[in-house]
């Protein structure tokens, strides 16, 4: 009998193996989208920092009061801040190259000092969204030099109180005052806020990156999708006969059935290992953390699918039919799943609605090995409802596939 089951078997992967399609559609197609998703929703692989925001300074005052502005800029470590020219600062504005431009006009340091309104012409190019962002940090810039400027003026009106001061002299007091201040306020500890939001947390969660999220889901996807697939055979043996005529000959037909559950299988499991090579080569998901709880969580997901497929096989009459249940099965229920996003950020009811399906418990134990780093421990329970759920599906299945060749 077993014999006969991998005879069947070995036919239906032969079949397979013939069909380009077959090959395109179960093994080149799936990597092609995965690639290409995870590229297009993040990239590969841990995100660096933040890339600093570019900033046109321009300074045509050259006073100690400009480079304490231009100080202050640079201190932000979100900005990049470039020196061109005036009209080259302009030109890169106008070609959406910085989001803003600043100029500190001649003069500028003479008016601070001599306790003048001073102006900064600042231009920010509508089509940037970070406007606000880069207003406030040259807003800061100026509260520095209003506060330096404001200190120094006290500090040269209390020495006028004991010294007589003559212009040159009181400007020259007030510039060393200004310089006094910058070091005092660059020195001095100052008051910080530690800002954070009140939210209601997940314990043990830790969501995955683009690349495990592509890898993990659309593994479990696209594995569903050539299970469903190969499972459609159950109906074409059927509708062309040729099951009656294998009935005719001294094969059961248990024998039959697990010839195609053994071919399901290895298709499944041959893909869910394309996946996972491709996503350690080439995608950079860390999916050597623990080898055997990975492979036992395929095998037993493969064995749920497989399960499934045969009863799907079982109760379609027409290829047609086989074909509109296996797609909403394989993409409609895994998107409600996980399959394509994080099902964390989902809503709760949705969370909840998620754990009917194989898809779920797949793509929570594998990023549970892969994301979090756990053992055989932690995916139990899924490992527990992939196998119960299989075995549900294969004995509903095996019987009505059996009640169909009786009938």
């Amino acid at each position: 009998m077993f014999r006969k089951s991998l005879f069947i078997a070995g036919l239906q992967l032969r079949l397979i193996a013939r069909d380009k399609s077959s090959f395109i559609w179960l093994l080149l197609v799936p990597i092609i989208f995965t690639t290409i998703v995870g590229a297009a929703f993040g990239g590969f692989g841990s995100s660096g920092p933040a890339p600093r925001v570019p900033v046109a300074f321009v300074d045509l005052d050259q006073s100690t009061v400009s480079s304490v502005f231009e100080q202050a800029l640079r201190a932000e470590s979100s900005l990049n801040v470039q020196m061109p020219s005036e009209e080259a600062g302009r030109q890169e504005l106008k070609n959406d190259k910085v989001p803003v431009l600043i100029v500190i006009p001649a003069g500028f340091g003479a008016a601070v000092e001599a306790g003048d309104p001073a102006t900064v012409e600042v231009v920010r190019s509508s089509g940037q969204s970070s406007g606000y962002f880069l207003e406030q940090l040259v807003s800061n810039a100026a509260t520095r030099v209003s506060t330096l400027a404001y200190a120094a003026s006290v500090t040269t009106n209390q020495l006028a109180r004991w010294v007589t001061l003559d212009p040159a002299g009181r400007l020259t007091a007030w510039q060393t005052a200004f310089v006094s201040a910058q070091t005092t306020l660059a020195e001095t500890p100052t008051v910080t806020t530690d800002y954070s939001v009140l939210a209601r947390t997940q314990p043990q969660v830790q969501l995955p990156d683009n690349a495990t999220q592509s890898s993990t889901g659309f593994g479990a996807m696209f594995v569903m999708a050539g299970v469903l697939g190969t499972a459609t055979a159950l109906v074409s043996e059927r509708l062309r006969n040729t099951l009656a005529r294998i009935m005719t000959t001294s094969t059961s037909t248990l024998t039959f059935l697990g010839g195609k559950l053994m071919a399901m299988m290895a298709v499944g499991i041959a893909q869910f290992t394309l996946f996972i090579l491709w996503g350690w080569l080439v995608l950079g998901v860390d999916w050597g953390r623990d080898p055997m709880a990975v492979a036992a969580m395929v095998l037993l997901y493969v064995f749920a699918a497989t399960g499934l497929g045969v009863l799907v096989g079982s109760l379609c009459r027409t290829m047609a039919q086989a074909g509109v249940i296996a797609s909403f099965v394989t993409y409609g229920t895994s998107m409600l799943a996980g399959s394509w996003w994080p099902i964390e950020v989902a809503p709760p009811f949705m969370q909840q609605a998620a754990r009917a399906f194989p898809q779920y418990w797949a793509v929570n134990g594998l990023n549970k090995i892969v994301v979090r780093g756990l053992g055989f421990a932690a995916i139990a329970p899924n490992l527990l409802v992939l196998a119960a759920a299989g075995t549900v599906f294969l004995l509903a299945g095996s019987a009505i596939f059996v009640r169909e060749v009786r009938s």
